[in-house]
């Protein structure tokens, strides 16, 4: 079965559906898990989210992910308490919208 592209469509056409035969994910990395306990900056927090910097900072700014706490003039940091509930809360909302 030859698969064309048509560029000049938006709509993106899936052939299969069948995920039996699809690759298994896993989350093997090279980071440590997030600790409950403790703060965490921005950069420690990112390779978690599934989403950059600036999405992070705007979430934060209105109120869509745990606002952030600031520790000097120039350190800003985020509970890691508060950001594990909030990514446990994602995923239990996904999984029953579904």
């Amino acid at each position: 079965m030859t698969n064309k592209i048509n560029l000049d469509s938006p709509v993106i056409a899936f052939t299969d559906n069948d995920l039996s035969n699809a690759p298994l994910i896993t989350l093997t990395s090279s980071t440590p898990p997030l600790p409950p306990q403790g703060m965490s900056r921005a950069s420690q927090l990112l390779p978690f989210l599934p989403f950059g910097s600036s999405t992070l900072w705007a979430w934060s700014r209105d109120g869509r992910f745990p606002a952030p706490v600031k520790l000097s003039p120039t350190m800003t940091a985020w509970r890691n308490a508060d950001v594990i509930d909030w990514l446990n809360s994602q995923i239990t909302s996904t999984t029953s919208e579904v």
